[in-house]
């Protein structure tokens, strides 16, 4: 355990990003729903806006946890090509269950009262509670600079060691507070990581500014 809760992880790692305090055209941009304490505390620290980014996974027919690919909120989309020919998963499969995860994401963004934001030419810091195959932070940092977005930093308080080179490789800067050469699940860095519910992030945006 490193980590008493996502409010303290967020405030240690904000301690990496001193160089972005109340920087200009700057906000921080969390993930849902785990990312969002820590954009929180990021926000707070660094006298910065928070604001959202929706990635969802896209889940295998046979295993709702297991993913085959993801999509974004701006439409970006990767599949997983290896896992779709193995499980003979079809093309109007993905196509039909990557539109019902934009239609879950506009639905978010109406329950949360956030509509989408423009980051054309901002500096963005892209933040979850943790990293484990990365793959929803590389769609969601290359989807963010396909968006307009001038510079993509990543910052997270965990991650896999072995991934910080691929996540070079999508964004200008990482900053990741505990690298772990063991990274097995996310959740074992924190003594709470309850999941947060919907009441609990429309909590956050509410006071925090935008």
């Amino acid at each position: 355990m490193i980590f008493e809760n996502r409010e303290e992880a967020g405030r240690l790692l904000a301690g990496m990003l001193g160089a972005y305090r109340k920087a200009p055209d700057t906000v921080v941009v969390a993930l849902p729903r785990g990312g969002v304490p820590i954009g929180e505390a990021l926000s707070r620290e660094l006298g910065l806006p928070l604001d959202i980014f929706f990635v969802k996974k896209i889940p295998s027919p046979y295993n709702e946890e297991a993913g085959i690919g993801a999509v974004t909120e701006n439409g970006l989309m990767q599949v997983n090509e290896a896992a779709v020919r193995s499980l003979g998963v079809t093309r109007e499969y993905i196509e039909r269950r990557a539109k019902e995860k934009l239609e879950q994401i506009a639905q978010k963004r109406a329950l949360y009262g956030l509509p989408p934001a423009d980051f054309t030419g901002k500096t963005l810091i892209l933040t979850d509670d943790g990293i484990a195959t990365g793959s929803s932070m590389i769609l969601g940092a290359q989807a963010l600079r396909e968006a307009g977005a001038k510079k993509v930093i990543i910052a997270v308080p965990v991650a896999p060691s072995e991934l910080l080179p691929i996540l070079r490789q999508v964004a200008d800067e990482v900053y990741v507070y505990h690298p772990s050469d063991n990274l097995i699940a996310v959740g074992r860095f924190y003594r709470d990581f309850h999941q947060l519910d919907d009441s609990e992030v429309m909590e956050i945006l509410a006071r925090t500014p935008h």
